[in-house]
């Protein structure tokens, strides 16, 4: 009989419980934190994960209808052929954990694994927890490394008139601006490690002018370290799945994290079931390889200001440039 075992409860562990449920399998989740909680996320729900949140009636309801990519001279704005979502991670990971509990699933919260032997989990509690299979979703456990060059910075507002996802580059970073809900919006930003609020606002007046007219939503800013971007080199174990961050951390410019965090969990789950590790490696690989390439370009382009206004030139002559560029990135056609 299956028994599979979930290390790390973010929306790729959570997605990969939810589809082992589906399918019926027994499985427990083991998460350090708990929930709900909030997370330094861009919370950009990209279209082709939308059909799995669809199906488990947990669609987020924020539409996404264009992008706009926001410089001091000049705002280029484009329409989705299929708008995206936004939702706060407070609320998103929220529902995915009622719907897996619902379905049978355990989730077990302030909870750490000590140590992963071959058949069996060992927590902090120094329970022993036996495993077929094994998903690993925390980049943390198997020594994710910090990124040397970027931090995060995140916090709501009210009062912003924020239709669509909003993108400010700037030398060495870029922040980004959506509509969360509730009459709230998100901000969100990727920054030098050395920046503060001040250095960030001082390098973007444009973008401290246009938060100004909101009203900032919570007491304090999120700040955290950001991984180091791109494909992990993964232990081989038998019967061991990565996921999410623990397989690889893609730059946010792509704006693909969630959706690969649930795509890849969902698709765990079903090689877990078949007992096929080699099957999911080549999968992974191939569905994600040249996504995480052009989420490198993307992420270079925004952070240079000489590629991005080359680009803002480019549109001019070739105004589907910006549509083609996002078709191409997605992780499937759209």
């Amino acid at each position: 009989m299956k028994k599979v075992v979930i290390v790390g409860g973010g929306v790729a562990g959570l997605s990969a419980l939810n589809r082992l449920a589906d399918l019926g399998i027994s499985a427990t989740l083991i998460e350090a934190g708990t929930y709900p909680s909030h997370k330094i996320c861009g919370e950009f729900f990209s279209p082709e994960c939308l059909p799995i949140l669809s199906a488990w009636d947990i669609e987020p309801t924020q539409k996404i209808p264009h992008i706009s990519l926001v410089t001091s001279h000049r705002t280029l704005s484009f329409p989705l052929p299929n708008s995206a979502r936004s939702q706060s991670r407070f609320t998103f990971d929220h529902k995915l954990v009622q719907r897996a509990e619902k379905n049978g699933a355990i989730i077990l919260t302030k909870t750490k694994v000590k140590d992963i032997k071959k058949n069996h989990v060992l927590l902090d509690n120094e329970t022993m927890l036996p495993y077929t299979d094994l998903i690993v979703s925390s980049g943390r456990f198997f020594g994710r490394v910090s990124s040397p060059l970027y931090a995060g910075l995140k916090g709501y507002f009210r009062g912003l008139d924020i239709q669509g996802l909003e993108m400010y580059p700037f030398p060495g970073g870029y922040a980004g601006l959506s509509p969360s809900g509730d009459g709230l919006s998100n901000f969100t930003c990727l920054m030098p490690k050395h920046y503060d609020k001040e250095m960030l606002f001082k390098a973007v007046p444009h973008l401290q002018s246009k938060l100004q007219k909101g009203e900032f939503a919570y007491d304090e800013w999120m700040t955290c370290k950001i991984p180091a971007f791109g494909i992990k080199k993964t232990p081989s174990q038998a019967n061991t799945y990565f996921v999410g961050d623990a397989a690889g951390t893609i730059p946010p410019a792509s704006g693909l994290g969630l959706s690969i965090a649930l795509t890849s969990g969902y698709m765990a789950a079903e090689y877990a079931v078949k007992g096929d590790r080699e099957g999911f490696q080549k999968a992974w690989h191939s569905r994600y390889k040249k996504t995480f390439a052009y989420g490198h370009v993307l992420h270079w382009l925004l952070t240079h200001p000489s590629a991005y206004h080359s680009a803002l030139g480019l549109e001019r002559l070739f105004p589907k440039l910006p549509l083609t560029i996002f078709s191409k990135t997605r992780l499937f056609k759209i």
